[in-house]
């Protein structure tokens, strides 16, 4: 737990009084206060953001573009180590990890980005402003008047992101981050309220702890009264949102996913890194995260390439250390080495690499053992072609979103057909996973596209 004053994990549009009572709690490693549970509150805060919608409604989205962009670009560009320090202890990484990650995550939130995603999504972005001409018909995209986004604790800067996506659209957000998301959440909002009168009504952050039943009430009374709902995290989360989500609101849903790489060492000289890299970022814990990997060769040469593979993560934890595992984390990699250890007494096709205190592990086993730990755990199998990968991944399907491909060549594009038919919705280099733009197709949807519908005029 960081020492220090508590970090206020709320963020309030201007017309609404100043709350009562706060509540003093935790979230990921800090301490943190909020304003205590009140329903006739909740229901004062949705109004004021909905109130806020005509304001925003009557900037463009290009001029929302610009300065979205640009407080993201000022955020990048004043991070210091008392935010970074702030951050890391919340989301539980390591500074270094945490600078890394913040980084990377703001480069979707420029100008440049932002003005990008809109074009990508929309062929005249106007449509967000006004009937727009589109082929015999005029079309117009709004998105609802309040959007409440529940995030994840895993990877700070998931919140910030689809905040931006919701203004860029011009709909009001109110945000609960995630345990882990809450100080980057928080600071991030107070910027765009310093940056613009009508972004100060309408964003709003509000942490609670996820299932405490002194939240119920409030919980059932922003979920009934937002117009949409973008929920981020674990099944268990979700299947609770979805089952108390009204039926004509819209639920936008990111669960858990999984990260794959394919590799061909005969085209890919630098691949065990890329890899590494892949497997060590966001400790694991993001859904791009890579856990599997399906080396093309044969048992002897996988065996060579896991040594390199290995000696690149213990050099990433020295660049890039990890956070300290809670004991909860260590025993279930320990279990994991312990079944592997029975499994070769078995089969010596089974080995496995580790560093010093669990900081990384690489498993060379069958795909059938496979299970993902997280803690930079790389599970790597051989498979003799990529007809092979595909009977691998099959069982995954359902859980599928990055693959990372390396050495592939020209059989790119026809084994990412096959990719795409079994679920995978993105399929990038290696180098590129842990990133993505800011168009990408975020779980097969378009990121803007999902937060809006759309009118026809004939």
């Amino acid at each position: 737990m960081s020492g220090g004053p508590p970090t206020d994990a709320w963020v309030w549009p201007p017309d609404l009084p100043a709350p009562g009572a706060l509540q003093a709690g935790t979230a990921g490693g800090i301490s943190t206060r909020y304003p205590q549970s009140d329903q006739h509150l909740a229901r004062r805060l949705i109004s004021s953001l909905r109130e806020s919608r005509r304001r925003l409604g009557g900037m463009r989205a290009s001029d929302l573009a610009n300065v979205l962009g640009a407080v993201g670009e000022r955020f990048a560009a004043g991070l210091d180590n008392r935010v970074v320090t702030e951050v890391a202890a919340n989301a539980g990484l390591t500074p270094a990890m945490a600078r890394v990650v913040i980084r990377g995550m703001a480069d979707t939130w420029t100008t440049d980005s932002l003005h990008r995603l809109l074009r990508s999504e929309f062929p005249d972005p106007a449509a967000l402003d006004r009937f727009v001409d589109g082929a015999g018909r005029e079309v117009r995209a709004a998105a609802p008047g309040v959007t409440l986004h529940i995030g994840a604790g895993s990877v700070p800067g998931v919140t910030v992101t689809s905040i931006i996506r919701a203004l860029l659209v011009k709909s009001p957000v109110l945000a609960k981050p995630g345990a882990g998301d809450v100080a980057l959440t928080a600071r991030f909002a107070r910027e765009l309220h310093r940056a613009d009168d009508r972004l100060r009504g309408a964003v709003a952050v509000q942490y609670w702890p996820g299932g405490d039943p002194g939240w119920e009430a409030w919980e059932r009374e922003v979920l009934t009264r937002a117009d949409q709902v973008v929920v981020y995290g674990g099944d268990d989360t979700i299947e609770s949102i979805r089952a108390r989500t009204p039926a004509a609101t819209r639920l936008i849903e990111h669960p858990n996913r999984l990260g794959v790489a394919i590799v061909d060492p005969g085209g890919a000289a630098d691949a065990d890194h890329q890899a590494a890299r892949a497997a060590a970022l966001f400790d694991q814990k993001g859904c791009v995260s890579t856990h599997l990997v399906l080396f093309l060769g044969n048992h002897g040469d996988a065996a060579r390439w896991c040594g390199r593979l290995a000696a690149s993560l213990e050099g990433l934890a020295h660049t890039l250390p990890p956070a300290a595992a809670s004991e909860g984390e260590l025993s279930t990699r320990h279990q994991l080495r312990g079944r592997l250890a029975v499994q070769r007494a078995v089969s010596g096709d089974i080995r496995c690499w580790a560093g010093n205190a669990g900081a990384w592990t690489v498993a060379l086993a069958p795909p059938e053992l496979f299970e993902p730990v997280g803690g930079r755990t790389a599970w790597v199998v051989p498979v003799s072609d990529l007809a092979g990968c595909q009977q691998v991944l099959a069982p995954l399907a359902r859980v599928l979103q990055t693959v990372g491909v390396a050495g592939l060549g020209a059989r790119r594009h026809a084994f990412a057909e096959a990719l795409a038919a079994m679920g995978a919705t993105r399929i990038v280099p290696l180098d590129q996973i842990p990133f993505p733009d800011s168009d990408w197709l975020h779980d097969g949807s378009r990121p803007l596209g999902e937060l809006v519908r759309w009118a026809e005029l004939r």
